[in-house]
């Protein structure tokens, strides 16, 4: 596929730059980060953005984690590739191919069809021809393209489970699927398709370009060219598939399993900070903080709970609330404000069971049919059904919408304490006079709005599948499906996270006016983010947008003063947003 040898490879990208580097024995690509630990800053390579981390390399073929995929999906980690182990293992797996073909004996997708045509013979003489013939009829993804993230983060999946060798896919497949990850030539995966029991039609797209057709994004560009020019500008030409290859790329959950790890990551990182934002919202109340009392949530030890305890404790440890300078507001609060650790402490519960189930997927081998290198032969199976991660998916967006709920909830108390602590007279004077933002109250309504999305999205998907290919297909776990509508989720409960931030600082502006105390440091930081939010814009939509960005930034420990605009998105290639979703490194 390529015109160099395949062990000097062209490690540089988004840049134009070339790094020849490597021996025989190993690839790797570069993130694409400029400066060293002793030079210039590093920049994200997709956003151009300052990092606050420097890059990692992660090993194909060894252990993976969602957190590895996220990196090098996003730039901030290099790969790196045994590949004489990784080679000799397929070229072994590679030999059982080629004697089950010398045999005759019938074996699924590779000397015989497909589904409905799973007992159909693969004429010898067609055997390459079936390999596009494969490709093409399973081309059947539509809707807007997912992001460069993704559909990387889908070739990093699948380069690492095709490295267990149990696939039969050729050497020259995971060449050409690696040549991509390093040349960036990135296949335009349309993101609807997947019944998830294998993402066939999408990573059908991921093969079209392997083959020189189907649509990538041009090195190093956010141009969309055909897949044949993306291949020629980075000194690649056309894969010529083997027997076997076609249903070995595309009859796996690569993509589902990639944007299940970054779901994942997102979630974590939005579940921290719920934790944040509710701490904000404690400190605006003059909450009792009783309840967050570590030897109160060791008294009932699940390990969520005594996580988003000391998250809590920490924001607000160096206030006059928590120092007990500043007296509570009440003996005991709302349920929504006093079983935050509870709430919380269950999504973080789930998280960490998710995890466990993705790392299986990351570093299993899900092939149908298996190759059994012991015996040498080919067995059929159901490892392709992932309804594991669909009901953990399920799942987490119910517990998504308890933490929602609860924030919903705060968000009235917070309009409540706006309106009664505030004159009539002066709120009218006060919106007549002002010459900049004023928080409507009606920010209720909108949380409510939200909130009742996120209700509704919380209803399983996982159980509404049909059956498909000619009635052989008959049950689907619709995995893909279950994770793009939690990322929507994510979505709502970010800026329902925001509103709430908003009024929280809001109710602190005006308690502050009338007897000022001292705010712990993050809630301090916060509060004057937002409050030069307010004076950047004068939509709610963009204040909105503003404040989700602040919040992200505190959470990585950035300088809030230097906050960047809101990314918008551009028509197909969606960097800075998706990068801000999964990323805390800059």
């Amino acid at each position: 596929m390529s015109d160099t040898l395949p062990d000097l490879v062209r490690t540089g990208f988004h840049d134009g730059t070339e790094t020849p580097t490597l021996t025989d024995a190993s690839a790797s690509l570069s993130a694409g980060v400029q400066g060293s630990p002793a030079g210039p800053a590093l920049r994200c390579p997709t956003t151009r953005g300052a990092m606050n981390a420097h890059p990692r390399v992660v090993e194909i073929g060894a252990p993976l984690t969602t957190t590895d995929v996220a990196d090098v999906a996003i730039g901030h980690a290099s790969v790196r590739v045994d590949r004489r182990k990784i080679l000799a293992r397929l070229s072994s797996a590679r030999a059982v191919v080629d004697a089950t073909l010398r045999s005759g004996v019938p074996a699924y997708g590779v000397n015989r069809g497909l589904g409905p045509l799973r007992d159909h013979e693969i004429p010898a003489e067609l055997m390459g021809d079936f390999q596009r013939y494969v490709i093409l009829s399973h081309a059947a993804a539509i809707g807007k393209p997912l992001s460069r993230i993704e559909s990387r983060a889908a070739v990093v999946t699948r380069l690492n489970t095709l490295a267990a060798g149990a696939s039969g896919a050729s050497p020259a497949l995971f060449e050409g699927l690696l040549e991509l990850l390093l040349r960036d030539v990135v296949p335009v995966i349309p993101d609807q398709g997947s019944v998830g029991a294998a993402d066939l039609s999408q990573l059908a797209a991921i093969g079209q370009v392997l083959i020189g057709a189907g649509e990538a994004w041009l090195p190093g560009s956010d141009e969309v060219v055909p897949g044949a020019t993306a291949l020629a500008a980075a000194g690649l030409r056309p894969l010529v598939l083997e027997a076997k290859d076609a249903l070995a790329l595309v009859g796996s959950n690569a993509l589902s399993v990639a944007s299940a790890s970054l779901a994942h990551r997102r979630s974590t990182l939005v579940a921290a900070r719920a934790d944040l934002v509710a701490a904000l919202t404690l400190e605006a109340l003059g909450a009792n903080l009783s309840p967050f009392k570590e030897v109160v949530l060791a008294a009932r030890p699940h390990p969520g709970q005594q996580v988003s305890g000391a998250r809590i404790r920490e924001v607000l440890s160096d206030g006059d609330l928590a120092q007990g300078v500043r007296p509570t507001a009440s003996l005991q609060d709302p349920i929504s404000v006093r079983t935050v650790p509870q709430v919380h402490g269950a999504l973080l519960d789930q998280l960490d069971d998710l995890e466990r189930v993705l790392e299986v997927e990351l570093n299993c081998a899900p092939d149908n049919p298996f190759l059994d290198a012991t015996t040498g032969e080919f067995i059929s199976n159901g490892n392709f059904s992932i309804t594991n991660i669909a009901v953990s998916f399920d799942a987490l967006r119910i517990g998504l919408a308890h933490v929602a709920l609860l924030a919903e909830r705060r968000v009235a108390i917070l309009v409540r304490h706006l309106r009664q602590g505030v004159p009539l007279a002066e709120q009218v004077q006060r919106v007549t006079s002002a010459t900049g933002y004023v928080t409507p109250l009606i920010l209720a309504q909108t949380a409510s709005a939200l909130v009742a999305q996120i209700k509704h999205a919380a209803t399983p998907i996982s159980l509404s599948g049909t059956t498909v290919g000619d009635g052989i297909e008959d049950h689907a776990s619709l995995a893909y499906s279950s994770i793009r509508l939690t990322e929507a989720t994510l979505d709502h409960v970010e800026r329902l996270f925001a509103v709430e931030a908003l009024l929280a600082a809001s109710v602190i502006a005006v308690a502050t006016r009338s007897r000022p105390f001292r705010l712990a440091s993050p809630v301090y930081r916060l509060r004057e983010a937002i409050l030069e939010v307010t004076r950047r814009s004068h939509t709610t939509a963009e204040v909105v947008d503003w404040v989700v960005e602040a919040l992200r930034r505190e959470q990585r420990g950035d300088d809030l003063s230097e906050m960047r605009a809101p990314a918008t998105p551009p028509p197909v290639s969606w960097f800075d947003r998706d990068v801000s979703r999964h990323d805390q490194l800059h």
